[in-house]
């Protein structure tokens, strides 16, 4: 029993440390360079050799090292082998896909037969896949900034008081599996769409294995949302796509960058809510959240949300009881 858990730890852990070499990882080495160097080239045309003195917070050893920095790799490490035990290896996406095409089927959805040539289905899938999975990131994401009830598990994210591209991995195993499942059904009902409407022509637009959209966007640069390079794609096109700079001041302690650009990839979604702010090279933001948790390790990371949740319930019960007792009062018979 112990020889397998030690096996099932030492796999485990082997899997996460060849994500940095795995082009289908955002951490690759590979997309941590290419964010450098797209930056440096960017910022070098723009100011000269000051240029990549600003790339100085991607560098710093003291940044990378930081306390914050080591909660950040923690939570990569530990959250990964949780989510391991957590997540049942039955509940895979082809389990999904294949309901849902059988699904579809039943209630009368066939083969479109439009005569499409497998390239323009190609580019069609590809375009739906990438529209609703980043549609979907942004509402999940939104929903956990206004709903109290999942603000206390998303705040560990925002607790960060430096940012590392391993910050991405700084979440609560609940959000974690909030995520899972909100990928799952997005990625599965577009494709079980495709499968049933276009049957045998069906297959994502990749670049070395890796969905084209994804990898432009961890090639130019999506390293650098986590980090304190501010970068801006400036004002024209930062309405359409979600620049490191916007990034950060989602990151923000400034009230007025509360609630600010939560789009993954495109803008368009936070210029629909209302949400999107311009970011810009010169700005000056510090990280977290203000509150206690900014300072804690892994484990009141793990154990602050539930407490907060616990809050919650008693306030929401306060709440009610207040309300029942003037109701009570109001609607009492009187003499």
């Amino acid at each position: 029993m112990l020889e397998n858990i030690v096996a099932w730890l030492g796999d485990e852990l082997a899997f996460a440390g060849s994500s940095l070499l795995d082009t289908s990882k955002r951490v690759s080495v590979w997309y941590l360079a290419s964010a450098l160097l797209f930056a440096g080239a960017l910022l070098t045309i723009r100011y000269g050799r000051q240029g990549w003195l600003r790339l100085q917070p991607y560098l710093s050893w003291r940044v990378w090292f930081h306390r914050s920095a080591r909660t950040d790799y923690a939570l990569w490490l530990v959250n990964r082998l949780l989510l391991a035990l957590l997540i049942p290896k039955a509940l895979t996406q082809a389990v999904w896909i294949s309901w849902l095409y059988f699904y579809w089927q039943e209630h009368g959805f066939r083969d479109l037969q439009l005569g499409w040539s497998t390239s323009v289905v190609m580019v069609l899938f590809t375009l739906c896949y990438f529209l609703i999975d980043d549609f979907s990131r942004f509402f999940v994401h939104w929903c956990m900034h206004k709903s109290p009830w999942l603000w206390v598990f998303h705040q560990v994210h925002h607790s960060a008081k430096v940012l590392t591209p391993f910050t991405v991995f700084r979440t609560h195993p609940v959000e974690g599996l909030l995520f899972f499942l909100r990928s799952m059904v997005s990625q599965s009902f577009v494709i079980s769409v495709f499968l049933v409407a276009f049957p045998n022509q069906v297959s994502l637009w990749q670049i070395y294995g890796v969905l084209v959209t994804t990898f432009l966007f961890n090639v130019f640069g999506a390293n650098l949302r986590h980090s304190g390079v501010a970068l801006s794609y400036g004002p024209r096109i930062e309405k359409w796509l979600i620049s490191p700079a916007q990034h950060q001041i989602h990151h923000s302690v400034a009230r007025h960058h509360y609630d600010r650009n939560f789009g993954v990839v495109l803008a368009i979604w936070d210029r629909l809510f209302g949400s999107w702010h311009a970011g810009h090279d010169d700005q000056a933001i510090r990280f977290g959240t203000q509150q206690a948790i900014d300072d804690m390790g892994m484990i009141g990371q793990w154990s602050q949300p539930f407490k907060d949740i616990q809050r919650l319930l008693r306030d929401r019960i306060k709440h009610r009881q207040m309300w029942l007792k003037q109701f009570s009062q109001k609607n009492a018979p009187h003499d």
